[in-house]
């Protein structure tokens, strides 16, 4: 029996050193991100991200958002359902608020300040036959 007791405390004797030197590598691990963090800063800054551009739109969509532009303040209101999708699809590029509900169930629709800004800035667009 003697020589199971020395056995099993020669194992733990085993077990308690690689614990030791756990702590050892951990602490080298710990003091080695502190010197990348200081040479971080140095690096150059990166530019700031560009914004997408606005939604091309077909020249259908662009005569749509310049007569509700021209509606002014009590908004453009569409007769047709034709119409009535072209508004949507701007409503989802936000380009255009929905406002009050017309008698006829539709809805009135003024221009947005994106819509005001892509006018501005974008171009007409061709017709694809010319």
């Amino acid at each position: 029996m003697a020589l199971k007791k020395s056995a099993e405390s020669a194992g733990t004797a085993k077990k308690a050193a690689p614990k030791k030197a756990a702590v050892a590598e951990t602490a080298t691990k710990k003091a080695a991100p502190k010197k990348a963090a200081a040479a971080a800063p140095a690096a150059p800054k990166k530019a700031a991200p560009k914004k997408a551009a606005g939604p091309k739109l077909s020249e259908p969509q662009h005569l749509m958002l310049k007569k509700v532009l021209e509606a002014g303040e009590t908004g453009y209101h569409a007769e047709k359902k034709p119409e009535n999708k072209t508004l949507e699809t701007l409503l989802k590029h936000k380009l255009v608020k929905k406002g009050k509900k017309h008698e006829s169930g539709n809805y009135h629709y003024a221009i947005s300040k994106a819509g005001q800004k892509h006018l501005e800035t974008a171009p007409a667009p061709t017709p694809k036959g010319s």
